[in-house]
């Protein structure tokens, strides 16, 4: 085991050096006039692939400081062809470690570059686009002029449609949140690292909030509906459903709120079967195991998972192990939430236990006290290591007990 870990440590201490040579190249190749850095020098210094760069590049080291651009109008013209023509290098809808390299690529903050390019893929006029073009015509500007400030519309000839099409609802009295506009793949991947992010720590309301400084151009009511069924799916309605619904009312009355976590996927399939199946929360929700798994808040009838040298199991540990290097190899930072709920055992005991099989400890005045009871004892230091973790070494528990 401790060879695995120095292994691991070599690993990781390679990384770091790549990282740090690669950040330093990518800051002398940094472009002013753009921007941004020049990746094709740094990939041709390094004779490495451009995502493998951009995988190691370390925006905490740099010097260059990240464009932030949460509006459209502020993007340089020549920005929006680089970026649609990069993402779509991806197949599929991106992660978020591939917007994370989107970042890198661009030096643009992810929030900006998920909501440029979502206006790439699907152009729409919003109000404060609408306004900075109506201040473009007043100055006398052609559409052909416009459109190159502008370059994510179909053609010249569609801009001035657009901006007609929008003027006409306007003057009708319309406001602009009521002119729907389906979400885009890009803007429902920020929904969900938003969810990722902030629903662990402060619900659907910190949710929100986040939500509605990035999509300035949306409803409070869409954003609120977007962010649940990101979260929770859509529930088809079935004559089963129904009868399940009015079981529910006659128990619980017209208390919503329980019925709502009562029919809730993850609850319903613990409910049944004393476990989660996330493939069939996965079929059901819209979303990956590995998103189901970060997102569900459901934890009843969590075991604890408390080192006892007695009773411990390898095949828990490993099973857990394996789960963290599938998901989260290094140095991506480990979601506890998803393996609390892989585990079905409590977050905060997950983390403990991951510590404990690294060869960690950490030395409380009660581990350290119990060191001395057992040392007075007579036990030796490799006995007294075993009570206290599977992993710690007898010389790592002498330096710490000191």
């Amino acid at each position: 085991m401790e060879q695995i870990v120095a292994l691991d440590d070599d690993r990781l201490q390679k990384r770091r050096e790549q990282s740090a040579r690669v950040t330093q190249l990518a800051d002398q190749a940094f472009d002013s006039q753009h921007g941004r850095c020049d990746w094709d020098s740094v990939v041709k210094d390094l004779d490495m692939p451009l995502m493998e760069c951009l995988d190691l590049f370390d925006v905490s080291l740099s010097s260059v400081p990240v464009r932030s651009l949460p509006k459209f109008m502020d993007w340089l013209p020549d920005d929006f062809p680089l970026l649609k023509g990069f993402v779509q290098q991806f197949p599929g809808t991106l992660t978020a470690d591939e917007w994370r390299l989107v970042s890198a690529f661009m030096n643009i903050k992810l929030a900006g570059c998920v909501m440029a390019y979502s206006m790439c893929i699907h152009p729409r006029m919003t109000t404060e686009l609408f306004e900075l073009i109506a201040s473009y015509r007043e100055k006398g500007m052609p559409w052909k002029d416009i459109y190159q400030q502008l370059p994510v519309f179909a053609s010249v000839q569609a801009l001035p449609s657009v901006y007609s099409r929008f003027k006409a609802k306007v003057s009708r009295g319309l406001k602009p949140a009521t002119i729907r506009v389906r979400w885009t793949d890009a803007e429902t991947a920020r929904v969900r690292e938003i969810i990722r992010q902030h629903h662990s720590h402060g619900g659907m309301r910190s949710c929100i909030r986040v939500a509605e400084s990035e999509f300035p151009g949306r409803s409070q009511q869409s954003i609120e509906s977007k962010l649940s069924d990101t979260l929770y799916g859509h529930w088809s309605i079935t004559v089963a459903d129904m009868e399940r619904v009015k079981a529910l009312v006659d128990e619980y009355g017209q208390d919503w709120a329980q019925i709502g976590k009562t029919i809730h996927a993850v609850k319903k399939q613990y409910t049944q079967n004393q476990s989660v199946d996330w493939a069939r929360v996965s079929e059901s929700v819209g979303l990956s195991e590995r998103e189901c798994l970060e997102a569900n808040q459901f934890g009843d009838g969590k075991a604890w998972w408390i080192y006892d040298p007695n009773t411990f199991s390898w095949d828990m540990a490993n099973r857990m192990t394996a789960f963290i290097q599938t998901n989260y190899p290094r140095p991506l930072p480990v979601n506890y939430t998803a393996v609390s709920n892989y585990m079905w055992i409590e977050r905060d005991d997950c983390i403990k236990m991951a510590g404990l099989l690294r060869g960690e400890m950490t030395w409380t005045k009660d581990a350290v006290a119990k060191v001395v009871e057992l040392r007075n004892q007579g036990m030796m230091y490799k006995d007294i290591a075993r009570q206290l973790s599977p992993n710690l070494t007898a010389e790592k528990q002498k330096t710490g007990s000191k």
